[in-house]
């Protein structure tokens, strides 16, 4: 705790992250007014205290679309990675556990999905099965899979080698008791920072994926849609686009401290040379 409370990555990443968290609860019983409300009397307006961020072309409250815009991003985000994680992890565990050419084509598979850039494989993906924050979550979460996978299996590899697990194999215990039970609890801090990693990744991507019309859909508010909305207006109405960005920075920059911070706390090699 201590070592966590001297950490400024840690407590600057887990404060915004916290903040980001709170907006996106929040959406889901209150907001300044209703996201989707159309005023066309009070359209382009400045920030005010009536709006707090102003409103956009069609009289809708920024400060409530960014609100629910954050919901929108971390729901894409979270699903994006467990589903890359949940898939992931057991297969680089499982690579390693089996070795040879099963391990060999397993990690020839995942070279082969690094060829195609994360963002260009979900736009695939989307244009073929639709858009909608439901194929976002699904495209993302594909490309997630062979980074967990490869990450799983380098972590695997390191730890297999120590002598807890082989005196364990020693006993006798099998292959899967020794991964679930001796391995896989020690690459759990590896795991957990590049979680945080993929997180802010999956923001970007989703936030990408809304930009080009292919994420969350109208009416729903989502902060890459804001930022193709507001383009039209960047002469006239700037902080349109200054708002949505701002929280796509804010979150991924969050995200990175706290993985920076977990990385600096979990692994022991840091917190000896500190």
């Amino acid at each position: 705790m201590k070592a966590a409370l001297r950490n400024p990555s840690f407590l600057i990443g887990i404060a915004i992250t916290l903040v980001i968290l709170a907006t996106a609860t929040t959406s889901l019983f209150w907001t300044p007014y209703p996201p989707t409300k159309i005023d066309i009397v009070h359209k382009l307006a400045e920030p005010s205290w009536q709006h707090w961020l102003g409103t956009d072309p069609f009289g809708r409250d920024v400060a409530s679309m960014i609100m629910a815009g954050a919901r929108s991003s971390l729901s894409v985000a979270l699903i994006a990675v467990l589903v890359g994680a949940g898939i992931g992890i057991p297969l680089g565990a499982f690579a390693s556990a089996c070795g040879g050419w099963v391990d060999n084509a397993m990690m020839r598979l995942t070279d082969l999905a690094f060829a195609f850039p994360a963002l260009l494989t979900a736009v695939m993906i989307t244009a073929l099965a639709g858009p909608g924050a439901g194929n976002a979550m699904l495209a993302i979460g594909i490309f997630n899979i062979p980074v967990f996978a490869r990450v799983t299996r380098g972590a695997t590899l390191a730890v297999r080698e120590l002598d807890f697990v082989m005196a364990a194999r020693a006993t006798g215990r099998g292959e899967f008791t020794i991964m679930v039970r001796h391995v896989l609890p020690n690459i759990s801090a590896v795991l957990l920072v590049q979680i945080t990693i993929q997180f802010a990744l999956a923001i970007i991507a989703d936030a990408g994926l809304a930009y080009v019309g292919l994420g969350t859909q109208p009416p729903f508010p989502s902060w890459g849609r804001m930022l193709n909305d507001a383009q039209t207006y960047i002469f006239r109405a700037p902080l349109l686009a200054v708002f949505p960005g701002l929280a796509i920075t804010a979150s991924v920059l969050g995200l990175n401290l706290l993985g920076d911070g977990l990385r600096d706390l979990l692994d022991p090699r840091l917190s000896r040379s500190r």
